[in-house]
């Protein structure tokens, strides 16, 4: 009687200890999610190119795009251009400017991470579009604007970049007038934004609030790389959150749309489009834009930034961002 007591009391302990050492784990997980992130900075370090890397200008490669782009990161450099001063459709790679104004709004005490988002009717509707990129808001849940901002960094949703709009501006009129003249600030002269997201009037159709039906954003290959050294520039905490390659929102997961990102495995397309270093950062497509891609890798302590816009296929903005990532690549390993 007095073994089967002792068995009975041993097994509740070890019992006690398996469930809190998975209380723990489950903890330890929904802590990563959940985790404050870094705090935003405008002191810029003073970046050098190391003196042993010299990048020379590319021109043996030919590039299947309606424009693209490739920048030093560090100098500000062109190291190859097509086609790079025409305005054209750029889609959700647009989103940067949206990224940049909220991570502004941010830093000056406008908003917080933390603060909680009211979806609006208009944010709700293109959240329920079948053929928008959406994280499904509701209008009786409150959203956290780190989670909004996660959900439009990585997942590209709409809902969730209008809704942050409406947040920092009262309403996306208002907010795609602070875009331009943040666009102009920044002398990105090929510019011109008529919503916060990329899609086109006429997707978005009564719901449109600046501009024609037939109006959408437009940017130049060279505006969106001087956007995306900016704001990596002053906010390189963004990178945190467009290297994660998944993230849960609402218990559901998704994917990032970056298939370049190291070690992401993408069912959909054959070819391994990954490398290494990549980091970021903005994805984009629609009809009218066709696929677009703006990215960032470290390569051999030296940052670069790449634009393509308009291939035909889903994995050809990747491919085509491959050639000219392999092209400095090659250069810096032969010095």
């Amino acid at each position: 009687m007095k073994l089967f007591k002792r068995l009975t009391i041993l097994f509740t302990l070890l019992l006690v200890t398996a469930c809190s050492s998975l209380n723990a784990i489950i903890g330890k997980e929904q802590s990563e999610q959940q985790k404050p992130l870094p705090e935003l900075t405008r002191s810029l370090e003073h970046k050098t190119m190391p003196e042993r890397y010299v990048i020379e200008p590319i021109s043996d490669i030919n590039i299947e795009a309606e424009a693209a782009m490739l920048m030093n990161g560090i100098t500000g450099d062109v190291l190859f251009d097509k086609n790079i001063h025409e305005s054209l459709a750029v889609a959700s790679m647009s989103k940067i400017m949206t990224e940049l104004l909220v991570l502004e709004a941010i830093e000056e005490g406008k908003i917080s991470w933390e603060d909680t988002v009211m979806i609006s009717d208009y944010a709700f509707t293109i959240s329920n579009h079948p053929g928008f990129a959406s994280v499904h808001l509701q209008q009786d849940q409150d959203y956290t604007v780190q989670e909004l901002f996660h959900a439009m960094a990585i997942r590209s949703a709409n809902d969730a970049t209008i809704a942050l709009a409406e947040l920092v501006s009262g309403s996306e009129k208002e907010f795609v007038m602070l875009m331009n003249k943040k666009a102009e600030q920044l002398e990105l002269n090929d510019s011109y934004f008529v919503n916060s997201t990329g899609l086109t009037n006429e997707d978005l159709q009564n719901n449109h609030s600046t501009g024609s039906i037939s109006d959408k954003n437009m940017m130049s290959a060279e505006d969106l790389a001087k956007l995306a050294k900016y704001i990596i520039d002053h906010y390189p905490q963004l990178l945190e959150i467009t290297k994660m390659q998944e993230f849960i929102f609402q218990n559901e997961t998704y994917t990032n749309s970056n298939w370049m990102l190291p070690g992401l495995q993408v069912d959909l397309i054959e070819e391994d489009v990954t490398f290494e270093g990549v980091d970021g950062l903005k994805t984009g497509f629609t009809d009218d834009a066709g696929y677009g891609f703006t990215g960032t890798v470290q390569i051999k302590d030296i940052r670069f930034i790449s634009v393509i816009i308009g291939t035909k296929e889903i994995e050809n903005r990747f491919l085509e961002t491959n050639i000219l990532y392999d092209a400095v690549l090659q250069q810096l390993e032969t010095r």
